[in-house]
């Protein structure tokens, strides 16, 4: 195609600089001024009309034209080179973005910033509604190429493969642990959009950066709870399976909390059973519930927890803590950080 317009815009310079021939009965009449009377004489009823000289904007315009249609073939081919891959579940999106793979679509934008908040969705990502309820009619009038969901949603997934290609991808409830599991569907990801090489070096950053979260917080002695707020009087507590169980199992932090909990890693109790281990740490995970921070000057439950009394509490910014290998590295420098602020930056 630019070989096309190279040429063409040859040939209209070459003509714009060509001096107009002659024509017309006036010009032709001068030019056979002083000639030999056998010249032939001009049929009769014939007209020569003069040619039009093209002037520089019209020569210009036509380049512009030519050259804007070429950049238009380009966008489009890159376009259709580049597959639109949707995701409904956060971990998915977010670990799409580690891959160097901006997505199509992802459900519940606004949720997705407050909660998991880094890896950031590109501004031009849209917004395909809830996760569990996509928005059909939405993602009907231009369908992605490929649409990552999670088992919990499997109960839309039928109604969603009639409009485009679905495929389920979790790193809970795969019969791994966490880790592995993560792992597992890290690199199943990088299969599904070619990044096969991005995902192992994304999981290798994440081993490394735990080796060494484990240099940094070897000498912490003191036993650790691990919350999110549920609302004034409850907490998520996290202890064993999970993102926040696979930090403790790969540091020589003490968790706190030796109690059971679900299959995501955490057990909701009332704030109370923080009190069970007065030498412990508390560590906070924003956000916060609704007003549940302004609750908390006045709860005298909760300011009368040995650890509330004592300043051994600390907040670090939200971090989606069912989410992938990057939700786990911000965990991990967010807890060192805010157990040993002086720690040397992780990798």
């Amino acid at each position: 195609m630019s070989k096309a317009i190279d040429n063409d815009c040859h040939s209209i310079y070459h003509h714009s600089r060509s001096p107009a021939p002659a024509g017309g009965p006036s010009t032709a009449h001068a030019a056979t001024r002083g000639r030999a009377s056998h010249a032939r004489p001009p049929l009769s009823g014939t007209v020569t009309l003069p040619r039009a000289r093209p002037s520089r904007p019209a020569v210009v315009t036509r380049i512009a034209l030519l050259v804007g249609v070429w950049l238009l073939l380009t966008a489009s081919t890159q376009a259709a080179a580049t597959p639109r891959i949707a995701a409904a579940n956060w971990s998915s999106a977010e670990t799409l973005i580690a891959l160097g793979i901006a997505p199509y679509a992802v459900a519940d934008i606004a949720n997705y910033r407050k909660w998991v908040r880094v890896p950031a969705i590109p501004p031009d990502t849209i917004d395909m509604g809830l996760r569990n309820q996509p928005n059909l009619e939405l993602l009907a009038q231009r369908p992605p190429d490929l649409l990552l969901t999670s088992a919990l949603f499997v109960r839309d997934s039928a109604r969603l493969a009639r409009l485009m290609p679905v495929e389920i991808v979790d790193n809970f409830y795969t019969g791994k642990d966490y880790f592995a599991g993560t792992c597992t569907m890290t690199r199943h990801i990088g299969q599904l959009v070619g990044r096969e090489a991005a995902a192992e070096a994304l999981i290798t950053r994440t081993e490394a950066q735990l080796a060494a979260a484990a240099n940094a917080l070897a000498d912490s002695p003191r036993p650790v709870y691990v919350v999110q707020f549920s609302d004034a009087q409850h907490v998520r507590v996290f202890g064993a399976g999970g993102m926040v169980g696979t930090l403790f199992e790969r540091t020589p932090l003490i968790n706190a909390w030796q109690g059971p909990t679900n299959g995501w890693g955490f057990a909701s109790v009332p704030i109370t059973r923080l009190a069970e281990h007065p030498e412990a740490r508390i560590v906070v995970i924003k956000p916060y519930p609704r007003n549940v921070a302004a609750e908390l000057a006045d709860n005298r439950v909760w300011q009368l927890l040995p650890a509330v009394r004592a300043g051994r509490v600390s907040e670090i910014e939200p971090v989606w803590t069912f989410g992938g290998l990057s939700s786990l590295s911000r965990l991990t420098h967010e807890l060192v950080a805010a157990l040993h602020p002086a720690a040397p930056e992780q990798p």
